[in-house]
């Protein structure tokens, strides 16, 4: 099975908004500008066993992700905008995992087949995580494969296929943690439900995924060793069990991920094939029941853990463009269309159009009348098409669909592109590496999240100021040193005062010299 040129223009479309996203938006704060400062610490101290975080050991996230930060960089040099491509390789991987898998599930479905890259370029929310820099996109990748192996082993329980198994298990685990396991356990309880499993799939799959544990393991040992008590609890316990338990974030009701349901499923949910597809004949096959088990069962588990994040659901997204895909396969009409599409586009539009009339205070700042109007222009010509145009062929239809995806991540960064550039940190990261050079110690007021280490280069840790009683003592025995803190916007400062200074959201981010603090709000 090979792609024809008309289901390479998918990735395209991806790669495109991957593109939008790089010219627009720095590194954000905190996730981003954190991942590329512990892979330059990495870098720095060739320690590539233990992740650092301003000089203490990372044990949030497992190691392979700033692995392929490095790798990036020893393979070009030091360059944010390619090791920044690292999710898109993984998003494209992903959608030829889901392309395999459909063709697994209904061989016989050709339409099917050329359509679910269209469905799954056309996810506009798998579209927008491609262009983050997070595990979770990455992850998806893996479970994919895992899930790929898995219907291989169903059919035929052989070496070859547990061994893809093994591989996914291992690298999903170093990619985010053993979460990876919780994504695909609904499938493997419950495959009699879609299949005839056999004894030797069920212990081959258990193997599988114990050396899978055993490869992740291979790194953690090792990293628990070296990275101490206190990094050893935090990498096999500390952070899953907490989230799991009483989330120490993020903790949110049961029924959360309800409300993104309609979200995940944009534009597709809005479509009239969509809705057609559900009263199609023998729709619930064993295909479907397959997406149904992971979908639902996935869904289940990650709302029994008190801690929810969107993101924590990225890698069923391939799941969800089968079933739109299949879904509009079974559809049978005579025209195609998508007016609601339609309406919600040129409401945007309108929105985005009126926008300006409305914008007041410290927004102003951020406003370029001419960005929203353009925006707001072509969301209404998209909306136009789709509210009176009719298909009479059902892929013309799914690809047309598809570069709303694209349209919507370029008017979102192109509207916001003057907020996006305050949000740089790259000159006062780079003065606070200058202080650094020159001998100086450079102290951080409140939690430090790595944001500078890599936009600045930056060869030392930082002192950190817990709270105000450490800061001010701080200031008081150290008045040559540099200090980072923070101030509301609509708190005034004596500029003169300031070595440089940036925006984290609605934040002013000040660099000044220590003993200058008494002069700094007067």
């Amino acid at each position: 099975m090979q792609l024809d040129r008309n289901q390479t223009v998918p990735i395209i479309i991806v790669t495109l908004v991957v593109i939008v996203a790089l010219f627009f938006r720095p590194l954000l704060v905190i996730d981003e500008t954190r991942y590329f400062g512990v892979a330059w610490e990495m870098f720095e101290s060739k320690n590539f066993l233990v992740p650092h975080l301003n000089g203490l050991p990372y044990d949030h996230k497992p190691p392979l992700l700033f692995w392929l930060i490095n790798l990036s960089w020893f393979l070009f040099g030091i360059n944010e905008v390619l090791a920044r491509l690292i999710p898109l390789l993984f998003a494209i991987g992903s959608m030829l995992l889901v392309w395999r898998i459909y063709r697994l599930l209904w061989r016989e479905d050709r339409f099917g087949a050329d359509a679910v890259l269209w469905v799954m370029a056309g996810l506009v929310i798998f579209s927008f995580y491609s262009t983050l820099f997070m595990f979770d996109i990455m992850l998806g990748f893996w479970v994919l494969l895992a899930i790929y192996g898995g219907l291989r082993a169903l059919e035929e329980p052989t070496v070859k296929n547990f061994a893809i198994i093994v591989f996914a298990i291992g690298f999903g685990i170093l990619a985010k943690s053993p979460v990876i396991v919780a994504h695909l356990l609904p499938i493997y309880l419950f495959a009699h439900t879609f299949s005839k499993p056999t004894k030797r799939f069920y212990i081959g799959g258990f193997i599988a995924v114990l050396v899978g544990i055993g490869i992740a393991l291979l790194w953690g040992i090792p990293a628990a060793l070296l990275g101490g008590e206190e990094y050893a609890r935090g990498i096999f316990w500390g952070q899953y069990a907490g989230r799991a338990i009483d989330s120490f974030a993020h903790k949110r009701p049961f029924w959360w991920y309800l409300y993104w349901i309609p979200i995940v499923l944009f534009p597709w949910l809005l479509t009239q094939p969509f809705w057609k597809g559900l009263k199609g004949e023998k729709v619930f096959d064993n295909g479907m029941r397959f997406l149904a088990i992971w979908i639902l069962g996935t869904l289940l588990i990650f709302s029994l853990i008190s801690g929810k994040q969107l993101h924590y659901i990225v890698p069923e997204f391939g799941g969800y463009a089968m079933l739109i895909t299949r879904l509009i396969s079974k559809a049978e009409l005579r025209f195609f269309k998508a007016p609601m599409v339609g309406v919600v586009f040129i409401l945007f539009g309108v929105l985005f159009f009126v926008a300006p009339l409305f914008i007041k205070g410290f927004l102003l700042a951020y406003l370029d009348k001419i960005a929203f109007w353009i925006s707001g222009a072509l969301l209404i010509l998209f909306g136009l098409y789709f509210f009176v145009k009719k298909f009479s062929d059902k892929l013309q239809f799914v690809s047309h669909l598809a570069w709303g995806s694209l349209l919507i991540i370029f008017v979102v960064h192109y509207v916001l592109h003057i907020y996006l550039d305050t949000q740089n940190l790259t000159k006062i990261s780079q003065s606070i590496a200058k202080l650094q050079k020159s001998g100086q110690v450079v102290a951080h007021y409140g939690k430090y999240n790595d944001q500078y280490h890599f936009l600045g280069r930056l060869k030392k840790p930082l002192k950190i100021l817990k709270n105000g009683k450490e800061f001010d003592e701080y200031i008081k025995t150290n008045p040559n040193d540099g200090v980072i803190l923070y101030l509301k916007r609509d708190i005034l400062y004596n500029e003169s005062v300031v070595i440089d200074k940036g925006k984290l959201r609605t934040q002013n981010i000040l660099l000044i010299w220590a003993k200058d603090y008494s002069k700094l709000l007067k």
